[in-house]
């Protein structure tokens, strides 16, 4: 069995991933986007926004029990490099998050009546966000030695960063020098880039931007965790 196969039905047989990445999501499109919400109908696409986030992250958590139980030890000590295996961890982690987002985006089409270029072009967004949130995921690993150490601290940490980001709270709502420092989070540009999908219904300087930004951000953090053993 190849690193890609194993990881893909290790990561699918977790029961959090099914939650977050499956049961969240649908509950956020009928309930999050309705008139009713008290924080807003758009409110929606940010929160989905941080389901990707989270559900990536917990997709791309097996490299964590990899080297909990020793297993990333025996690969590295075959003809496998480091590089090679985080990329086969990466694209098993990034298919499934394409079916997801592309089957969320589909769904809240056909529900809210989003258009095709507004769909598609938000579920591109979504897309370069999870692939962010798993290059984060990699480096996070690549950090802590303990499972649970490392689960109990990313939560707060990926919990200020949604925040600050503008994907809790509405950017403009930040207040002091934090809007500067948002701007350092891939969840700042997440947000830019849907913010200017519902205000221009299109692809704009400030998305391709956004685009661009969290393209950065995911290459970074694969770069780094390629450069560093997590043995």
């Amino acid at each position: 069995m190849t690193i890609f196969n194993y990881a893909l039905r290790r990561g699918l047989k977790n029961p959090v991933v099914i939650v977050v990445n499956f049961i969240l999501p649908a509950a956020i499109i009928l309930v999050s986007f309705s008139d009713e919400n008290p924080m807003g109908a758009e409110r929606g696409y940010y929160l989905l926004a941080m389901a990707i986030m989270f559900g990536a992250y917990f997709m791309a958590r097996s490299i964590q029990q990899d080297k909990l139980d020793g297993t990333v030890i025996r690969i590295l000590a075959g003809p496998v490099t480091m590089r090679g295996y985080l990329v086969q961890n990466f694209f098993s982690t990034m298919i499934p998050m394409a079916a997801i987002i592309a089957a969320a985006v589909a769904v809240g089409a056909a529900v809210h009546g989003w258009g095709l270029e507004f769909s598609a072009l938000l579920a591109v967004c979504y897309l370069f966000l999870a692939a962010t949130s798993v290059g984060l995921a990699f480096a996070w690993s690549c950090i802590f030695k303990d499972k649970e150490t490392s689960f109990a601290v990313f939560s707060v940490f990926l919990t200020t960063v949604v925040s600050l980001g503008g994907l809790l709270l509405p950017l403009d709502l930040l207040p002091g020098p934090l809007p500067y420092i948002s701007a350092l989070l891939p969840a700042h540009w997440a947000a830019r880039a849907i913010e200017t999908l519902l205000q221009d219904n299109g692809a704009n300087g400030m998305y391709l931007l956004s685009l661009f930004a969290m393209t950065l951000f995911a290459v970074a953090f694969l770069l780094y965790g390629s450069k560093r053993r997590i043995v």
